[in-house]
C-alpha cells in the first residue's frame, strides 16, 4: 500500500470521477480531506459535518474502497471523521451542492412561473402543509433547479437542524442500483426516510427502473404520513411521465402542481437585467432586447448568451452592440425549430409505427421496434436540448452511444430506403403541427 495519502488521493479522485456521475463527485466526494493513513491498518479521510459522513458511510464506502484498491492494490477499512468545530447536522454552508445564488431574492417572477414560485415560498414557510407533495413541471432551464434550491437554502437559514436532503433523480436510481449490489438496505432507507424534507429534481428519471420505482413509492409513503414534505421537479406532467405506475401518479398529485412556462419578453428582459448584475456585467439596454427577442424558451440560455455578449464585447469593442447581441442570439438558437418535447415525440413515433409506448421503451430488439426506437432517438435529437445521455434516459434507459448510433442509423436508412423517408417526413410534419396521439396509455 501507498503510504503518503496526500500522494494517493489526487489518483483516488481520479477513479472516483469514473465511477460516479460530475454531480454526484462534486456534492460528495470533491470536499473530502484526506488525513493519514493508520500503518496498513485503515484510513482517515475528513469530510464538512456528520450528514456528510453518515451519507458517504452509507452509500459510498464500497465506491471509495474499489478506488483504493484500484491505486494502491490493497486498503484497510475506511474512517470517515468529521471536521473540527463542525455540526452534528448540515448547514446552510455545509450543503456545497446548493447553489447559493439560487436564492428567492434572484428568482426573476411573472405571469410564466408566479404559481410555482408562490407555492415554493409557501413550503419554505410550511413545510410538509398544504403543498405536498409540491411538483414543479417545465421544460429545461426555466427554473425549477432554482426554485428548488431557493427552498432548501430559505429553510436551512432558518432552521439549520432541518435534515434535508436535494438529489437528483438519477443519484436515488445509481444509490438504489448500489443498495442491489450491497444489500445494505436498512442504511438506504433510513437515508430518505429519517428527513425533513426530500427534495429530488429531475423525476421523471424514476422512470429507468420498476425497482426504484417500487421503492420509491414506499419513500413517499413514509415521508407523507410522517408529514415530511416531498418536493419534486419533471420536465413533463405526472401522467406523462414514461412506465410511471397510477400509483404514483396519484401520489405526486395529492398536493400542488405547478407548472414552469416559458418567460414572457417583458420577464426575460427583467432576467437579462437581473443576471448581468450578479455577473457584474453590462449588457446596453438595446442589446437586451436583441437577445430577448431571440432566445425565448430558455432562462439558462439566456445567462449563457449574456456571458457570451460580454464576451465578444470585450474582443471587438468596435462592433456595434446590436450586431453582437445578432451574432450571440444566432449561434444560441436552433432557428425555425418547433418546441417539441420528448413525450410528444414519443407518442408520434408510436402512432406512425403502430407500437405501444411500452413496447418502444422495453428491450424488445426486434427489427421493426428497433427502428421506432432509433427514430425516437433521432427527432429527439433534432427537435430538443436534451442531452445524449437524456434522451437515452427517456427511451429504456440507453446509453449515450446508443443514441449516437441510433441517429447514424436512421440517416443511413433515409438515404436508401424511399418508404421510410416517406414516413419521417409525415412524422415530422406532424410534431410541427402538434398532431400527436397515444397508441396506448
Amino acid at each position: 500500500m501507498v503510504k503518503e495519502i496526500q500522494n494517493l488521493w489526487p489518483k483516488i479522485l481520479e477513479e472516483l470521477k469514473v465511477k460516479v456521475t460530475p454531480q454526484q463527485f462534486q456534492t460528495w466526494f470533491a470536499h473530502i480531506k484526506p488525513i493519514t493513513l493508520e500503518g496498513d491498518n485503515g484510513i482517515e479521510l475528513r469530510v464538512p459535518n456528520e450528514y456528510h459522513r453518515e451519507w458517504l458511510s452509507r452509500s459510498y464506502k464500497d465506491i471509495i474502497e474499489d478506488a483504493f484498491s484500484s491505486v494502491s492494490g490493497d486498503v484497510g477499512d475506511i474512517r470517515f471523521t468529521v471536521e473540527d468545530g463542525a455540526q452534528g447536522v448540515p448547514s446552510v454552508e455545509s450543503y456545497s451542492y446548493l447553489n447559493k445564488v439560487y436564492l428567492f431574492d434572484n428568482f426573476i417572477v411573472g405571469p410564466s412561473n408566479r404559481l410555482a414560485h408562490a407555492a415554493a415560498v409557501a413550503v419554505s414557510e410550511s413545510p410538509g402543509g398544504t403543498y405536498n407533495p409540491l411538483f414543479l413541471q417545465g421544460g429545461v432551464g426555466l427554473g425549477k433547479t432554482h426554485l428548488l434550491h431557493a427552498i432548501c437554502l430559505s429553510l436551512l437559514a432558518k432552521n439549520p437542524s432541518l435534515r434535508i436532503l436535494y438529489l437528483p433523480c438519477e443519484s436515488f436510481v445509481n444509490h438504489f442500483i448500489a443498495t442491489i449490489k450491497s444489500e445494505r438496505w436498512e442504511g438506504f432507507r433510513n437515508t430518505y426516510r429519517d428527513l425533513d424534507m426530500l427534495v429530488i429534481d429531475d423525476i421523471h428519471f424514476i422512470s429507468r427502473s420498476q425497482r426504484s420505482r417500487e421503492e420509491f413509492f414506499h419513500t413517499f409513503n413514509a415521508l407523507y404520513n410522517l408529514q415530511k414534505q416531498i418536493v419534486l421537479s419533471s420536465d413533463c406532467s405526472p401522467e406523462d411521465i414514461p412506465s410511471l405506475e397510477e400509483r404514483l401518479i396519484s401520489r405526486f398529485k395529492w398536493g400542488l402542481l405547478a407548472r414552469i412556462d416559458p418567460p414572457s419578453f417583458e420577464t426575460r428582459i427583467a432576467i437579462i437585467e437581473k443576471k448581468a448584475a450578479l455577473l457584474n456585467l453590462y449588457v446596453p439596454p438595446s442589446a437586451a432586447r436583441i437577445i430577448a427577442e431571440g432566445v425565448t424558451d430558455n432562462v439558462r440560455e439566456l445567462e449563457g448568451a449574456i456571458i457570451r455578449f460580454s464576451r465578444y464585447a470585450s474582443v471587438s469593442p468596435a462592433t456595434p452592440v446590436e450586431e453582437t447581441a445578432r451574432q450571440v442570439t444566432k449561434e444560441l438558437v436552433k432557428q425555425n425549430v418547433p418546441n417539441v418535447s420528448i413525450e410528444e415525440i414519443l407518442r408520434a413515433v408510436s402512432t406512425s409505427f403502430g407500437i405501444p409506448l411500452s413496447q418502444l421503451q422495453s428491450r424488445d430488439r426486434s427489427r421493426s421496434v428497433a427502428l421506432a426506437r432509433q427514430t425516437a432517438m433521432y427527432f429527439a435529437r433534432k427537435f430538443t436540448r436534451l442531452s445524449l445521455q437524456e434522451i437515452g434516459g427517456y427511451i429504456g434507459g440507453r446509453d449515450h452511444s446508443t443514441v449516437i448510433h441510433a441517429e447514424e442509423k436512421v440517416k443511413e436508412t433515409k438515404s436508401r430506403d424511399k418508404g421510410f423517408l416517406q414516413l419521417m417526413d409525415e412524422i415530422e410534419k406532424n410534431l410541427q403541427q402538434g398532431c400527436t396521439q397515444p397508441v396506448d396509455k
